[in-house]
């Protein structure tokens, strides 16, 4: 493997919660923005319309599962996922939060801010504490990803790489051609062992004890 194909390799599989932060971020408010959107479309043609046709529910339910799958891939990228959970999480645990402990004015004024513009402002998934719930669970599992990857980063070198094995060292193994305290090199043996290969071998052209 060439240089530059080592450098690549270390830099697409090193652990990069900073910028996982940042996409966590992004990524929380575009799809609780998305989601919000079909819910309201939902809840209108469930509970105000009394509508039962599917048609004009699957499109919604639709958009959500797509939503879902695109988060769950994007916060499963190793190199990520540490920040991308904490950035996540972190934001929908403060929003959902903020809604219900600000005044109203202002609670109403930060759920504009999960609004596609032109739409009816309801922040309707803002307004029954369900953020509350997938945000901290999210920012727990991104405080422990993060942890650990700081962890096995600290403890393995800036060199290493996840998956890598490191060199295992046994008792008395030698490495490097040195030998440890105690151990005998290649080739040499102690006295004792000497004079017992003497006795079990006579020397060469001797007579054959009888």
């Amino acid at each position: 493997m060439t240089g530059s194909a080592i450098t690549l390799a270390a830099m697409t599989t090193k652990p990069n919660p900073v910028l996982g932060l940042l996409i966590g971020a992004v990524l929380a408010w575009g799809s609780a923005t998305a989601i919000n959107y079909a819910g309201i479309k939902l809840n209108v043609l469930r509970a105000a319309r009394f509508d039962n046709s599917l048609s004009d529910g699957l499109p919604w339910i639709l958009l959500i599962l797509a939503v879902s799958a695109v988060v769950g891939l994007v916060l499963s990228i190793r190199t990520i996922s540490g920040g991308a959970l904490v950035g996540a999480g972190g934001l929908l645990t403060a929003v959902g939060v903020a809604v219900f402990t600000l005044p109203l004015r202002q609670a109403f004024d930060l759920s504009k801010l999960f609004v596609i513009p032109g739409t009816n402002p309801a922040g309707y998934v803002l307004w029954d504490g369900s953020v509350i719930f997938v945000g901290t669970i999210l920012l727990v599992l991104g405080v422990r990803r993060w942890a650990t990857d700081l962890r096995s980063t600290s403890l393995n070198g800036p060199g290493y790489q996840p998956g890598q094995q490191l060199p295992t060292q046994y008792p008395g193994q030698q490495y490097g051609g040195q030998t440890f305290p105690g151990q005998q090199s290649p080739g040499q043996q102690s006295p004792g062992q000497q004079g017992a290969r003497q006795q079990d071998y006579p020397p060469r052209g001797g007579a054959q004890p009888r």
